[in-house]
């Protein structure tokens, strides 16, 4: 968690972040849907490459990507290793009464591919977009769900405070680790279940100050009487541009692509 920038949004004047924030979320979407439909790993590294292009032009860096891959690097190994030894196909490699498998070789490399991708489009959306101009997007898009009574406003305000809040989280995350450390506490030594308990003495204090946050934020919300109701000047400070449609009849043809290379 340590230098974790998670949810931090970086200023900066690149293509990436002067496109609309309705734009990002829908090109996002649709490199969700085209990742989840296409199992060739060839169609996977072209997507790969293309958000590889959109951090190179956001001006983000690669340094701070691949950093940052590092806090998932536990989950995408155990993804890994159980695709591996749990798909059935010609056995590979023996150590016990485990057996890894060709085919779960493909299979685990074809989805560690998968979430890579997830994670670097995800991140380049955050770091390229403001919490408020997201929320504002994504509050604009699911507008027509007014007509069937589901509160948007509200979801988009439980989604921009949430947005704005995650990188306190980690921050405060941080500061309570090393008070631990100070008192002693390992984290990375020899024993699990040590280190386990010495985790669960940083998620007991930031459960309790999230509550307090909550209560906080709730005050001074009802305080400045809230009302939930859609924030018109801000939506209509939103302006598709040329570039934004581009960008997405772009991720269109190459959704289209990943749906003819899948079922044809």
């Amino acid at each position: 968690m340590k230098d974790m920038k998670l949810g931090q949004y970086i200023h900066g004047n690149s293509t990436i972040h002067l496109l609309d924030p309705r734009t990002k979320i829908v090109c996002c979407t649709l490199a969700v849907i085209a990742v989840l439909i296409s199992y060739q790993w060839y169609y996977l590294l072209l997507l790969a490459a293309l958000v590889m292009i959109g951090i190179k032009c956001s001006g983000v860096g690669f340094k701070l990507i691949f950093h940052n891959l590092r806090s998932i690097r536990y989950f995408l190994l155990v993804s890994f290793v159980f695709q591996a030894i749990l798909t059935t196909g010609q056995p590979v490699w023996h150590i016990g009464i485990i057996t890894v498998t060709d085919k779960g070789l493909i299979l685990g490399t074809v989805n560690l591919l998968r979430l890579i991708i997830l994670f670097f489009g995800s991140f380049l959306l955050l770091m390229t977009t403001t919490p408020m101009k997201l929320a504002t997007g994504i509050e604009y898009l699911l507008l027509p769900l007014n007509k069937i009574k589901v509160p948007v406003q509200s979801l988009s305000t439980v989604l921009n405070i949430s947005f704005r809040f995650i990188p306190t989280l980690i921050e405060e995350a941080n500061n309570i680790k090393d008070a631990q450390i100070s008192r002693g506490a390992q984290f990375n030594g020899p024993k699990i279940i040590l280190n386990v308990k010495n985790y669960l003495a940083i998620l007991i204090p930031m459960l309790a100050s999230s509550l307090i946050r909550a209560e906080n934020v709730a005050e001074a919300m009802d305080s400045r009487c809230y009302s939930g109701h859609p924030n018109k000047v801000r939506m209509s400070s939103l302006r598709l541009k040329g570039i934004d449609v581009i960008v997405i009849c772009f991720m269109l043809i190459i959704l289209m692509i990943g749906i003819f290379v899948c079922f044809f």
